[in-house]
C-alpha cells in the first residue's frame, strides 16, 4: 500500500478517535459526589450543584433528571452561566429547569457572565421567576435543613469589597453559611471568617486538563489557574468547591475533563 495512504489513514483515524473521546466528554454527564464536615450540622445535609449549562444541546436531560432525583438533595444550586451570551432560543435552559422542577426541591441560582452578557438576559430572568427559581443575588436566604440552620448567600459577579460587607452584614456564624458564587476567585479576595462553603463554576475545570498540571486555562485567571476545579481548602473555616460544569466556552472540546454535576453532602 502506498505509504501516503498508510499516512492518511492513521490521520482519519486519530481524527475520527479524538471527534469520538470529545463527544463523551461533552455530553455524556459524570458524577461528581463530594462530603464536607462541619460541627454545624446534624445528620447530613445533601446540595445538588449544576453550572456552566451554557444551553448544551448535547447533554441528555433526562439523564440530568434521573441523577440528581435518585440522589433526592435537600436544594439545588445553580452556580451561573446557564445560558451562553450566544444564546438566542432559551427554550433548552428552559427545558433544563422544566426537568429539575419534576423533582420538587427548592431552587436557588446566581447569575454567571454570560447571563449578564446576554441582551436577553431580562427575559431569562423572568422565565426563571416564573418557573420558581429562587434569586440569591445580593440575597441572604435562612432554611432549616433536617432543623439544621442554613443561610445561603449569593454574590454577583462583579461584587466589589463593600458589596460583599452589604452581604454579610446578617451574617450568623451559628448557622453554616454557603455563599453561591459563580466567580471562584473574587469572593476568595474578600473573605469572611464565618462562610463555610463557597459553591462555585466558571472556570470549567480548565476545559483542557493534563496529568498532575490540572487546567489548562480559566477566564479572570489565564494559564494554570489556582482556582480550577474540585475542592480548595482556602482557610481552616472556609472551603471553596468549584464544579466544572455542564458546558464549554469558545470551542465545544474537553480534555480528561467530562461535563459533571455534583453531588454535595454536608455532614
Amino acid at each position: 500500500m502506498n505509504s501516503k495512504i498508510i499516512i492518511i489513514l492513521i490521520v482519519l483515524t486519530l481524527m475520527f478517535t479524538f471527534m469520538m473521546y470529545n463527544h463523551f466528554q461533552i455530553s455524556k454527564i459524570r458524577i461528581s459526589k463530594v462530603s464536607f464536615e462541619s460541627d454545624k450540622v446534624i445528620g447530613k445535609v445533601r446540595i445538588s450543584q449544576i453550572t456552566d449549562f451554557h444551553s448544551n444541546d448535547k447533554i441528555d436531560l433526562e439523564d440530568i433528571y434521573n441523577k440528581v432525583a435518585s440522589f433526592n438533595p435537600h436544594i439545588i444550586v445553580l452556580t451561573g452561566d446557564i445560558i451562553d451570551f450566544k444564546t438566542r432560543n432559551l427554550s433548552i435552559a428552559y427545558s433544563l429547569i422544566d426537568s429539575l422542577n419534576r423533582i420538587n426541591k427548592p431552587i436557588y441560582f446566581v447569575k454567571g457572565n454570560h447571563e449578564f452578557r446576554n441582551p436577553m438576559d431580562l427575559e431569562f430572568e423572568n422565565g426563571l421567576i416564573e418557573r420558581g427559581v429562587i434569586f440569591t443575588q445580593g440575597q441572604k436566604i435562612d432554611l432549616t435543613l433536617e432543623d439544621n440552620q442554613i443561610s445561603i448567600f449569593g454574590a454577583g459577579f462583579l461584587f466589589e469589597s463593600w458589596d460583599y460587607d452589604k452581604l454579610y452584614s446578617s451574617l450568623n456564624k451559628n448557622n453554616y453559611n454557603i455563599l453561591l458564587s459563580h466567580s471562584p476567585n473574587r469572593p476568595v479576595l474578600y473573605l469572611h471568617d464565618n462562610i463555610d462553603l463557597i459553591l462555585s463554576g466558571h472556570t470549567h475545570g480548565g476545559q483542557v486538563r493534563l496529568p498532575i498540571i490540572g487546567g489548562i486555562l480559566s477566564p479572570g485567571e489565564g494559564l494554570f489557574p489556582k482556582y480550577d476545579k474540585g475542592i480548595i481548602k482556602i482557610d481552616d473555616n472556609t472551603i471553596l468547591y468549584i464544579d466544572s460544569g455542564l458546558g464549554n466556552s469558545l470551542l465545544p472540546i474537553r480534555f480528561l475533563n467530562p461535563v459533571q454535576i455534583s453531588e454535595l453532602t454536608i455532614n
